[in-house]
């Protein structure tokens, strides 16, 4: 069964291309480790509405996108 992703996790990896952004620089700004926001990203892990909103701010992307 192929995952897809959610139209938030979409919308960061256009962010982090278009910011020039890699995930280094996303985790470094939210004090949250690469594998962690990975996951949140890709939707493999569901994390609390702050972690979401940190990586929404740090990349600038509607958090609404997520639900």
């Amino acid at each position: 069964m192929k995952r897809e992703l959610s139209p938030w996790g979409k919308q960061c990896k256009v962010q982090m291309l278009m910011l020039g952004k890699t995930l280094g620089d996303v985790c470094k700004e939210t004090n949250l480790s690469k594998t962690y926001v990975s996951a949140i990203i890709n939707g493999r892990t569901v994390a609390p509405d702050e972690t979401v909103g940190a990586i929404s701010k740090v990349l600038n992307v509607d958090m609404g996108l997520k639900r």
